[in-house]
C-alpha cells in the first residue's frame, strides 16, 4: 500500500477543512480552558500543524505561530490517517510508538477529544478527497 496522501498539498487541503469544521465544536471546550497549543509534526508528506486553543473559535495554522506549543504529537502522516479513521486507537499508537508525544502530560488527555471531534468529520472528508 503506497502512502495515503499524494503530497503535502492534498494533506494541509483535507486537514484545513477537517479543523475548520471543529474550530467551534463543543468538544474544544477543554483545549480553550486549558489554553493548549499543540503541534501535530507528520512526516511522510511532511506537515508541521498547530492548532491554537488559546481562544474562540480554535485556530489552525501549517507554520509556527511564535508560542511553544502545550503538547507536541510527532507521527507519519499515514498514522495520523489510521488516527482519525478510528482504525488505530489512541492507546495502541502510543504503545506502539506510531505516536509520539512531548510535554505535559497530564494535559495530553485533552489530546482524546480533539481526536474525537475530527474522528467525528475526517471519514467523510478522507472519502470526498482522497483516491481511495
Amino acid at each position: 500500500m503506497g502512502r495515503v496522501y499524494a503530497d503535502a498539498d492534498q494533506l494541509r487541503t483535507v486537514y484545513s477543512t477537517m479543523f475548520d469544521r471543529v474550530a467551534d465544536d463543543e468538544s474544544m471546550d477543554d483545549l480553550v480552558a486549558q489554553q493548549m497549543v499543540i503541534n501535530f509534526r507528520l512526516d511522510d508528506p511532511s506537515a508541521d500543524i498547530w492548532v491554537d486553543g488559546r481562544a474562540r473559535p480554535v485556530v489552525t495554522t501549517f507554520e509556527p505561530i511564535g508560542v511553544d506549543a502545550t503538547l507536541t504529537a510527532t507521527l507519519s502522516a499515514d498514522s495520523m490517517h489510521e488516527l482519525l479513521l478510528g482504525t488505530l486507537p489512541l492507546g495502541k499508537a502510543l504503545l506502539f510508538r506510531k505516536l509520539k508525544v512531548s510535554g505535559s502530560k497530564s494535559k495530553a488527555m485533552k489530546l482524546e477529544s480533539l481526536l474525537h471531534a475530527c474522528q467525528a468529520v475526517y471519514p467523510d472528508l478522507a472519502d470526498e478527497q482522497l483516491d481511495a
